[in-house]
């Protein structure tokens, strides 16, 4: 008598399960870190874009999909309201835009494209957007008037883990084209790492970034671990390099 035993379900089958309970249009590769590595959720989610379940509109950021009952095309669920919900996701704050605050108090007669977006708070410094389109930012005022300006300089913003890489492989990427060039190469290192030790994580890191830079920050890294985690990091942010 034959098993009947099931396969066990791929990563893939499994994200997809996952998609279908969540709510929201809008996911980040984090919301998947505990179903494993870096590499592995990251291969899934592309077989998953490349099977039209899912859209990447930025980088570590994915929405659902639907199709133009016009032409069949691939779309957004909501259109701009989905690439909104992204800003959500990442923290950002969205507020209306100069533009919109004109035209909706009389001011203007220009109607708001909608492709300007105004932030309030966090920076995004990520494109956010789909087959060819992509939103533009607008730092929003305050809410209120700022603080007078502090005797003390103020200690540098914290940033994020992922914003604390691209530092260090901006530094590994200066050119280098005589003696200067490596003394300050070796500078915008020592200055990146020690700036990564200060960051935090933010709710799309993977875990696995933080462990990067706490092991390139240890003095006793050999070279080959150091050569490993610099190649996943040029991956990360430059993955279209020979």
């Amino acid at each position: 008598m034959g098993s009947t035993a099931k396969e066990p379900e791929n990563l893939e089958a499994r994200l997809s399960k996952r998609i279908a309970r969540k709510r929201g249009d809008v996911f980040l590769r984090a919301d998947f870190s505990d179903m494993g590595s870096y590499d592995q959720i990251g291969r899934a989610l592309r077989g998953l874009v490349r099977k039209e379940r899912l859209m990447k509109i930025g980088q570590g950021l994915y929405a659902r999909t639907r199709k133009s009952p016009i032409d069949g095309k691939l779309m957004l669920p909501n259109g701009l309201g989905t690439l909104k919900e992204a800003l959500r996701r990442l923290g950002a704050e969205t507020v209306p835009t100069r533009a919109e605050r004109a035209y909706n108090s009389g001011e203007s007669e220009q109607v708001p494209t909608g492709r300007v977006v105004a932030i309030r708070g966090k920076r995004v410094r990520r494109q956010i957007g789909y087959d060819g389109f992509f939103l533009s930012f607008e730092r929003a005022a305050p809410d209120r008037p700022e603080r007078p300006p502090r005797t003390k300089p103020r200690a540098a913003a914290p940033i994020t883990v992922r914003e604390a890489l691209r530092l260090i492989w901006e530094a590994a990427r200066y050119p280098i084209r005589g003696n200067e060039d490596w003394r300050i190469a070796a500078r915008l290192d020592a200055q990146a790492l020690e700036r990564a030790g200060t960051a935090v994580s933010a709710p799309d890191d993977p875990p696995e970034f933080a462990g990067w830079i706490a092991t390139l920050r240890d003095p006793r890294l050999p070279d080959s671990e150091r050569e490993d985690i610099m190649t996943a990091i040029y991956d990360l942010f430059d993955p279209d390099r020979d």
